[in-house]
């Protein structure tokens, strides 16, 4: 049985941390320069996209912050009151909120859960924010606590993001708020500018062709390699 961020890989690049795409998203989960533009500026880290590309150990640790960062979002916009509701017939969770923010930003997952579903743009492959959300999530057992386990796999510092990513999952099952992992920029400090997708500036209330994602979110979207 396979986790959330094994699926999450699979479907973004075949879980190749090799992929690069034509709109030159990279990496097994298939991420833009905008997003590790976001991760440069919360941890002061610098590399390039072809660093980046060459790197697994860097590919998770990113991954880790843009977890960690989605379900403090989460839990800042008081979304974790709707985990285990069932919103445009998805029920919710911090995976399947991870899953709709990977595709579409944090804006366009928030504005489903507002919506009740109603906001539900596609990618250009045809992807739903509501597809990725029941496509990608747990397993049975829970892959949040294998997660946990497979993230000792890693380096001791993605590691330590990843123990940071299951205690916040854990108290937002829970009702509860976590302490944010050692390293990570403190909530309300992240750039607010920062931009998972073009979606994630502020959606405005009429889009052109809304009801589809122009151009691949970030990282990359369900299909984003061609």
């Amino acid at each position: 049985m396979s986790t959330f961020r094994e699926r999450l890989g699979q479907s973004e690049s075949g879980g190749d941390y090799g992929a690069r795409n034509s709109e030159g998203f990279t990496g097994k989960y298939q991420f833009g320069p905008d997003r590790l533009s976001d991760f440069m500026s919360s941890t002061g880290k610098k590399f390039s996209m072809s660093q980046f590309q060459t790197n697994p150990a860097l590919q998770e640790e990113v991954q880790a912050w843009h977890e960690d960062d989605i379900l403090t979002f989460v839990a800042d916009q008081g979304l974790d009151k709707f985990i285990g509701q069932q919103v445009g017939g998805v029920v919710l969770s911090p995976e399947s909120m991870l899953a709709m923010a990977h595709l579409g930003g944090k804006s366009g997952m928030k504005k489903f859960i507002e919506t009740d579903g109603e906001y539900n743009p596609s990618d250009s492959n045809g992807t739903r924010l509501s597809d990725y959300a029941t496509r990608i999530p747990a397993d049975k057992d829970g892959s949040l606590q294998r997660m946990a386990r497979d993230s000792m796999k890693l380096t001791p510092q993605v590691a330590e993001k990843d123990s940071g990513l299951m205690a916040a999952a854990r108290k937002l099952l829970s009702g509860g708020r976590a302490p944010r992992p050692k390293g990570l920029t403190p909530p309300g400090t992240f750039r607010r500018g920062g931009k998972m997708s073009p979606l994630s500036k502020g959606i405005p209330t009429a889009l052109p062709n809304a009801d589809m994602i122009q151009r691949y979110s970030t990282p990359g979207g369900i299909g984003s390699l061609k």
